[in-house]
């Protein structure tokens, strides 16, 4: 079966963590963290749409200048998503150049600031030179974006400071029966996207019925409906992505974590300290490999994928990998 999602971790694990999403099909793309993107195409850069950030320190957070430079002249907005501060850091970082020339630039950012209960709002248009707008606050529920495709999940933990994790939540998958849609005489073009769309807005998985009889299709001047489409759609399964960076290893941030990342097909985690340093641990605010393997064990994750190591294990990443999988596999 197809899969909706490419993932990519871009840099090695001691370099500044970051994950590529390519949405398949769709020509978008989503980023976790912004690190320094040396080892990304230019052409995966300029389809990114959403940002999703969990702290502004520089390894996390220094690749926005790149991402500003490549998307200046581009018409569709990018939004970021981030933590208590980002708003700020963002007008900060937009302070620190001059705008003069750029009013007819079509760039629009849209930054959006997860805190406590609330989602603040802020517009940076490079037809205003990327002064400030404040928007209103909307409430936060635990969901930060909804695609017609997913939904973007946040969750508020410590890494001394407030961080953020995330979970790319996909409620089900479409794929395609291409016997059927031969048998049916319809032709493979874009109309399927769109008809992929239309299930994920109205397929209920509880009751397996759709909740719109009414939506039709023009292919090959004939007209189908919704219903009479779906055979051709075999659902199964979709896919949740998760990444946990910066964590401060406190029962509390576990406790958090875990019905958080349960289940996860994959869970993007960092191991930055082994556990002989385990006091090291504490005073940077960072997890142990130990630490990533228990929680994903405990969450009942599917695949683990180790990122964000300490320098001083430059000589010996694989005591991190033995430590996280020895207790991932207990």
């Amino acid at each position: 079966m197809k899969q909706t999602f490419h993932i990519t971790a871009i840099n090695n694990p001691f370099d500044d963590p970051f994950l590529l999403i390519r949405i398949l099909r769709e020509k978008k793309a989503l980023l976790f963290d912004l690190g320094h993107m040396d080892g990304i195409e230019t052409g995966h850069l300029l389809k990114v749409s959403d940002i999703f950030v969990t702290h502004t320190h520089i390894d996390h957070f220094i690749g926005f200048d790149t991402m500003l430079r490549l998307l200046l002249r581009r018409d569709s907005p990018l939004r970021v998503f981030g933590p208590k501060g980002i708003i700020d850091c963002i007008e900060g970082k937009l302070k620190g150049y001059t705008w003069n020339l750029i009013r007819d630039y079509p760039l629009k950012i849209e930054a959006f600031e997860i805190s406590g209960d609330n989602i603040y709002h802020s517009s940076f248009h490079a037809q205003n030179s990327f002064q400030r707008i404040d928007n209103i606050l909307s409430e936060f529920n635990g969901i930060i974006l909804i695609d017609s495709l997913f939904k973007i999940e946040g969750l508020q933990l410590l890494h001394q400071i407030p961080v953020l994790a995330f979970c790319l939540n996909e409620e089900f998958h479409i794929n395609i029966n291409k016997e059927i849609l031969s048998e049916k005489g319809l032709p493979i073009g874009p109309w399927l996207s769109e008809f992929k769309k239309s299930v994920k807005k109205y397929y209920n998985l509880e009751t397996k019925q759709l909740e719109n009889q009414n939506k039709t299709f023009r292919i090959n001047d004939s007209l189908y409906s919704l219903t009479d489409l779906m055979p051709i759609a075999v659902i199964t399964k979709g896919q949740k992505i998760s990444y946990v960076m910066d964590v401060s290893p406190t029962e509390d941030n576990f406790e958090k974590l875990k019905p958080f990342i349960k289940n996860s097909d994959h869970l993007f985690c960092e191991a930055y300290f082994l556990e002989k340093d385990r006091q090291r641990a504490i005073e940077r605010h960072h997890l142990t490999a130990a630490d990533a393997g228990r929680l994903a064990r405990e969450a009942a994750v599917a695949n683990l994928t180790l990122m964000h190591f300490s320098p001083k294990y430059i000589n010996c990443p694989q005591d991190i990998y033995n430590e996280a999988m020895s207790a991932f596999k207990q």
